[in-house]
């Protein structure tokens, strides 16, 4: 095996000047720091690649453990690449600590931001670090950024509350159209009232979608739920006046784009009433980054008590829930992952909800992103 050294200013030139002399076939040996010579005020720190083209002179005997490692080795490779093209300093991550290149890739795969994903690896290095300085017991890097990520997330559960008060615990679920509010609703009356034994009534205010009052009253006769429609404030007050004896009013909203004001103040003034209303915002988790962060602003005039994220099923990259979650401080009370009433629905506690970000819900289903290292 020829072994050959590259030096480069970042990690992104070092793969590149790998490739371009050894092809994609190249195999990483080892990767460090040069810092810069004392001598040279204006010098700057520079990288070293270690990279080898196996040439064996006779056939292989190949086994098992040799494809294993091969594997490994174009893995490894495909992780840096994925990740050369990211800003200053993340070189400095890669070349110090071993791991971090797979983990940081397995992050992005996720669906995590590159943003967030350098931070969480950048903040679980340093923890390593000052652990390994202090003389702690230090494990796997694996589990520092797992501890990271456990650190920007939130899971409650809003509907355990019985009605001791007199007065039902009212949910209302707002969003952009299309999230799947009525599906949700519809999986959450079913879980509370045939699984927890609650009494759960229905309204709908959502005046604007054809059939929309229809559909939750049809679920709510499968159910042998109360329903209404309410069209105005007044029509919703009296609606929870006569469910005063629920445990859970559950309210569907109209769906609506977030650069709609006067549709999103109209929202506003009907739910902010009287009564205390509990607000969850309904975002699908196939919605890309910054229209999930416009509808998040836009919605907060609601003032939001938690996320509710759909369709989980249908992307391989739900990494965008922890962006989500740590960018706009509320904690995540439903997850769904299918169209069944009611079994795609999630109450996620901290565990579950971390498996969902890092893609373990969907490898375990066989559809997953990739490895997580």
């Amino acid at each position: 095996m020829n072994k050959r050294v590259f030096k480069a200013r970042n990690i992104s030139e070092a793969m590149s000047k790998v490739k371009a002399a050894l092809g994609s076939d190249a195999m990483i040996i080892a990767t460090r720091k040069i810092p810069k010579n004392p001598r040279q005020p204006y010098s700057k720190d520079m990288i070293e690649v270690e990279a080898a083209l196996g040439k064996p002179e006779t056939k292989p005997v190949v086994n098992n453990n040799d494809i294993k490692s091969l594997k490994d080795e174009l893995i490894t490779i495909k992780d840096m690449l994925s990740i050369a093209g990211l800003g200053s300093g993340m070189h400095n991550i890669i070349c110090n600590q071993s791991g971090s290149t797979g983990l940081l890739a397995s992050l992005l795969r996720s669906g995590i931001s590159e943003k967030k994903a350098y931070s969480m690896v950048h903040k679980a290095c340093y923890s390593m670090e000052r652990d390994q300085k202090q003389g702690f017991e230090v494990t796997s890097l694996k589990k520092y950024v797992i501890k990271e990520c456990v650190r920007w997330i939130e899971a409650r559960n809003n509907f355990k509350r019985d009605n001791n008060s007199g007065v039902p615990h009212v949910a209302a679920f707002a969003g952009p159209t299309g999230v799947g509010k009525t599906t949700t609703i519809a999986k959450l009356a079913a879980h509370l009232s045939l699984r927890k034994k609650k009494r759960v009534g229905l309204i709908s205010i959502d005046n604007y979608r054809i059939g929309a009052f229809e559909q939750l009253k049809s679920y709510a006769s499968i159910m042998g739920l109360y329903c209404m429609q309410a069209y105005s404030r007044d029509d919703l007050v009296c609606a929870l006046d006569r469910m005063k004896t629920m445990d859970i009013v559950l309210v569907d909203t109209a769906g609506h784009s977030h650069y709609d004001k006067r549709r999103m103040d109209e929202l506003s003034s009907v739910i902010n009433g009287d009564y205390k209303i509990n607000v969850h915002l309904v975002l699908s988790a196939t919605t890309d980054f910054i229209n999930m962060k416009e509808a998040v602003k836009a919605f907060s005039s609601l003032k939001p008590d938690s996320y509710v994220f759909t369709k989980i099923d249908e992307t391989k990259m739900c990494g965008k829930i922890l962006d989500q979650v740590s960018d706009f401080k509320l904690p995540v009370s439903l997850v769904t992952n299918g169209q069944k009433v009611p079994e795609d629905l999630i109450i996620p506690d901290k565990k579950r909800l971390l498996s969902i970000i890092l893609g373990k819900e969907q490898e375990a289903q066989g559809d997953g992103p990739g490895r997580w290292t």
